[in-house]
């Protein structure tokens, strides 16, 4: 049979890898192997199946017709692969580890209490936690890379999971308008993005998901937002809010509570409240014990961080 033939492993996981990251050298960094290895690895597959996988360039690889049917099939069975292994290693008690990656506020809020109650049920289970930004983690996750991937999904947003990858929808993370605690809209528990079309804002740049999302809910009041200082950074923009250079919508789990200085308020776009959801990324598979489990934690704990 064709597939007996060539389900070599590490070949499919060098042409994967090659065509996800767009270059042997990437490829090769992430397997931790040299670029003509790779390459080798790429042209035997090739050669097995008759036919050109990859186009190569200056620039890179990018995969052919065929190549791009292979990719997503191959994806698939590596996902199996690792699955496979997974299980047989938890089912003999040889399960020690689990890779999750995390967003910087979920990271800050939502995994502490989780992870110290999956360790006091797995004692000896070791955690390694990852810093991805969303979507950046989930081809890792495809790829057998980490275990999991606590990650959210702004209003806006436009990417999908990959093949292998399922959400488990934790729960709705709102979007809350910060203001200086002098403003005039502070008093109110509650605004319409309308109301705040000769407004100043603080946001991220371009093209990050609380930009777009900012942007979005203003088109739908017919205005675009006036962003004045573009920050990654939620304390930076708490800072920037009590010292009164601008407003921001800032989630809630990154939102401090209302004090002297900042005022929180619930916005509302066409009648509905704002907000990102938070999920966790997860392989299906036999073995998901450790995962659901973390999973539980999660949905648990979703209470507001900040008390409000």
């Amino acid at each position: 049979m064709l597939w007996s033939r060539i389900v070599d492993l590490l070949r499919l996981r060098s042409f994967v890898d090659a065509t996800r990251l767009g270059s042997f050298a990437a490829a090769a960094k992430a397997l931790s192997y040299t670029a003509p290895a790779v390459s080798q690895h790429v042209a035997a597959l090739e050669e097995e199946l008759g036919c050109a996988l990859v186009i190569r360039g200056a620039r890179g690889v990018s995969p052919t017709p065929a190549g791009e049917a292979l990719q997503t099939r191959a994806e698939r069975l590596l996902t199996d692969a690792h699955l496979a292994e997974l299980a047989v290693r938890e089912m003999t008690g040889q399960l020690q580890s689990l890779r999750i990656g995390a967003f910087p506020t979920g990271a800050q809020y939502l995994l502490p209490n989780a992870l110290t109650a999956l360790r006091r049920d797995h004692p000896d289970l070791e955690l390694t936690v990852l810093h991805f930004e969303p979507p950046a983690g989930l081809a890792e996750l495809a790829a057998g890379d980490v275990d999991a991937v606590l990650t959210h999904r702004y209003p806006g947003a436009t990417w999908t999971a990959p093949t292998g990858v399922r959400l488990r929808p934790l729960h709705a993370d709102q979007l809350n308008l910060l203001t200086p605690a002098n403003h005039p809209l502070a008093a109110r528990p509650q605004v319409d993005i309308s109301d705040l079309r000769h407004e100043t804002f603080i946001s991220g740049t371009t093209g990050t998901p609380n930009r777009t999302a900012l942007e979005i809910a203003c088109a739908k009041a017919h205005f675009a937002p006036k962003v004045i200082f573009e920050t990654a950074g939620y304390g930076v923009t708490t800072a920037l809010v009590a010292h009164g250079i601008g407003i921001a919508l800032v989630p809630a789990l990154a939102c401090p509570p209302a004090n002297d200085s900042v005022a929180r308020i619930e916005v509302r776009v066409q009648g509905e409240p704002l907000a990102r959801q938070i999920s966790l990324a997860h392989r299906p598979a036999e073995h998901a014990h450790l995962l659901l489990t973390l999973i539980r934690h999660l949905a648990d704990d979703n209470a507001d961080p900040s008390g409000q």
